[in-house]
């Protein structure tokens, strides 16, 4: 269950059924465990396997980090270098509908935990490997993390000038949904098939798949700057007078002239958007500092016009918990 301040992968209830599926997590940090966890959350049974050897860091690093994707799965402490510890591994594989694990390319093969190796014991076992580069690609042995996969994807680059990581990991976790997509699937196919699968997935590979709007944007050849990082007036972020912020979406045009309606400024209403973009901007950043985010909540309630206030943390988890308690009721 999503617990306030966990709002992992969106999940508000689990699946009927899905508590007959086991999942194997061998993963550590982020990537891995945030998939398993929105398995855990569909109502999976999710046992993380550690090795007292490898501790996980995120424990130490970000520990209440490591508890909000790690609520509610078992844990088993296997030393796999003896013999007893290798046999229940053993068991609790032929019993396993999913593996997951986040090591690099070959590592699975040493500890002779492979795919091959594995499908052997449990023919129906989903086997999915998250990596940080393409299996098959140059950088596959490479060390790495979230920002290195943002640099390697084009990610940081796409917003021009000088690049800057987002405030959230997007390179781990695009990987972890690709991740959690695949899993979804081949389960599915299994239905039909009877037998698993290994499915490979790279969190370099996922994050530019994201990337449409700036891929499509550079193919065609304009250069100029892209209309969602606030080129244009109906698509940016504007300050209020106390110093936060409102989001202006309205792409379409009937929302475009609801909003100037609103804001008092209709007259506008016949500038083009692309032509006229320095007045209009000009126009709502002057409007929106005569009043106070709260004032601003007030006076645009009920506008069905894509503009919203721009949350802190706290506000935002406050309005998704009460969001997802009225989803449940």
């Amino acid at each position: 269950m999503i617990l306030p301040g966990r709002p992992v992968g969106g999940i508000g209830i689990p699946f009927r059924g899905f508590a007959r599926f086991r999942v194997l997590d061998f993963s550590k940090l982020l990537p891995g465990p945030f998939a398993s966890q929105i398995l855990a959350d569909m109502g999976m049974r999710v046992t993380r396997v550690e090795q007292p050897h490898a501790e996980d860091l995120m424990r130490g690093l970000e520990p209440r980090a490591f508890r909000m994707v790690n609520d509610g799965k078992r844990t088993v402490r296997l030393d796999l270098r003896k013999s007893a510890a290798k046999a229940r591994l053993r068991r609790l594989l032929a019993r396993a509908d999913v593996l997951l694990e986040t090591f690099r390319p070959g590592r699975m093969e040493r500890m002779g935990l492979g795919f091959e190796t594995v499908a052997r014991l449990n023919p129906r076992l989903v086997y999915c490997s998250l990596s940080g580069y393409p299996a098959d690609g140059p950088w596959a042995r490479q060390a790495g993390h979230d920002l290195n996969f943002l640099a390697r994807s084009g990610f940081v680059a796409a917003a021009g000038g000088r690049p800057a990581p987002p405030p959230a990991q997007v390179g781990d976790l695009s990987g972890s949904m690709a991740a959690v997509s695949g899993i979804l699937a081949a389960l599915l196919e299994r239905e039909f098939t009877g037998r698993g699968r290994l499915v490979r997935m790279s969190m370099a590979q996922a994050l530019h798949s994201w990337l449409v709007l700036p891929l499509a944007n550079a193919g065609s050849g304009k250069g100029a700057k892209p209309w969602w990082l606030g080129e244009l007036p109906y698509y940016r972020l504007y300050e209020t007078r106390d110093r936060r912020w409102i989001a202006v979406a309205a792409v379409e045009r009937p929302f475009w002239l609801a909003l100037l309606e609103r804001l008092g400024l209709s007259r506008l209403a016949a500038l083009d958007a692309r032509r006229d973009r320095a007045r209009l901007s000009r126009a709502l950043e002057a409007e929106f500092r005569k009043a106070t985010s709260a004032q601003w909540a007030r006076r645009l309630e009920g506008l069905d016009a894509c503009v919203t206030p721009a949350l802190s943390l706290p506000e935002a988890a406050r309005s998704l918990s009460r969001s997802r308690s009225a989803g449940r009721a």
